[in-house]
């Protein structure tokens, strides 16, 4: 993360008694660092109580990093930069709210993403209760608008996490940390299921247009009668139809977003990405 602007990764991190570390890299040659003075609001040093988790990222769509802050308390602050891409400034801060009531997850550690990978940033929550919970932005980018939250991960106390493309599939996968000192992965599937080998060169799915805004026609190449599936980024079933060669599919009821098509015979299985726009 590029604080100041400067083309150099720095480090801005949280520490358990609420302050926000200010780590400035100046060199390209080594990973030297300098610490800066703690972040400030209003000229005044932020202190969120407990557990403070930052996260950077330009909110607002304006060009300038903004910060997300997580804490023990469990909302999320949102700090938007009045100074310059090159020295952020802090002034006021506001609670992201998620239907009009202010997010709340005890222990709060909060990772801005395009989970669905439809062109707007999500916001993504660890929590103390073992869940890691995601906010679907159903606003713009530039001002996102929460209505609601699932859990996509249960398991460990103490969920904080981060959010690439870890085997560069093309697909968000997740790592996670707990209170014992592990660190998680968790690997998006593409259909909910492990892929196996790669197809055979005479068995190919094509899409009439992809991307698509309502109507897309599948076709397969090289495939007996057999099933056909559509799942969503999360591995859920959309649906479940025969497929003989050829189906239409309107998609003019569901969200934008990714989508994966797979489908099954006697001779195997085929995969193909659509992005609905």
């Amino acid at each position: 993360m590029d604080f100041n602007n400067d083309g150099l990764l720095d480090i801005v991190v949280g520490d358990r008694n609420g302050f926000i570390h200010y780590y400035r890299r100046t060199s390209n040659m080594d990973a030297t660092l300098t610490q800066e003075p703690d972040i400030t609001c209003g000229g005044v040093t932020i202190d969120c109580g407990y557990s403070a988790a930052p996260a950077i990222v330009d909110w607002d769509g304006d060009g300038k990093i903004d910060m997300l802050l997580g804490s023990e308390a469990g909302q999320v602050r949102l700090y938007l930069n009045d100074g310059a891409d090159t020295q952020p400034v802090f002034n006021s801060y506001t609670n992201i709210q998620s239907n009009g009531t202010d997010i709340s997850h005890i222990r709060n550690c909060p990772q801005v993403y395009d989970l669905n990978q439809d062109g707007k940033k999500d916001l993504i929550c660890g929590a103390n209760d073992y869940n890691v919970y995601y906010y679907e932005n159903v606003g713009t980018n530039s001002a996102p608008v929460f209505s609601g939250s699932e859990s996509i991960a249960n398991k460990y106390a103490g969920m904080r996490l981060w959010i690439d493309d870890w085997n560069e599939d093309g697909l968000p996968d997740m790592l996670t940390s707990d209170y014992n000192g592990y660190v998680w992965i968790w690997i998006q599937q593409t259909t909910g299921v492990t892929e196996g080998t790669a197809p055979s060169p005479s068995r190919t799915l094509s899409a009439s247009s992809n991307p698509f805004m309502e109507l897309v026609t599948v076709t397969g190449e090289g495939f007996s009668a057999g099933t056909l599936h559509i799942f969503d980024v999360y591995g859920r079933t959309i649906l479940e139809v025969p497929f003989s060669g050829s189906f239409a599919w309107d998609g003019s009821g569901i969200s934008n977003g990714t989508y994966f098509v797979r489908v099954t015979d006697d001779s195997g299985s085929s995969s193909l990405r659509l992005l609905k726009l």
